[in-house]
């Protein structure tokens, strides 16, 4: 009986320490994120001219994702906010992530529907 609950511990505290490390892994996509440092998504939106065909380093929720993955919206943490990313044109595609925070790297285009990025390298958080 003894070893029977060594064994039926062991078996709980391996599965526990599997979920706790498949909760802490990211997922990259693309190119590593070489820049760590991050352009607000609000200050793309109040003056996209200033960051035309520049790169950026934005992160956010993913609010809306195409079922392909080639594209999603990226939502700021604290509102409504939101910039359309597209990968697809990168040869990019990652499963749906809606909910998930996202970091994004890319180029800000400036589109007749308003600035988007076109992500090289996106990491889930």
């Amino acid at each position: 009986m003894r070893n029977l609950f060594r064994v039926f511990f062991s078996v709980i505290l391996i599965s526990g320490l599997i979920v706790i490390a498949s909760c802490a892994r990211q997922e990259k996509y693309g190119q590593e994120i070489s820049n760590r440092q991050l352009t607000s998504i609000r200050d793309i939106l109040a003056d996209p001219k200033a960051y035309e065909n520049k790169t950026v380093t934005i992160n956010g929720k993913i609010d809306n994702e195409c079922q392909t993955g080639c594209w999603f919206y990226v939502k700021v943490a604290d509102g409504n906010t939101v910039i359309y990313v597209d990968i697809g044109k990168s040869g990019l595609a990652i499963p749906q992530y809606t909910g998930k925070r996202v970091l994004v790297e890319g180029k800000v285009i400036i589109k007749e529907s308003g600035p988007m990025i076109q992500g090289e390298g996106v990491e889930i958080q």
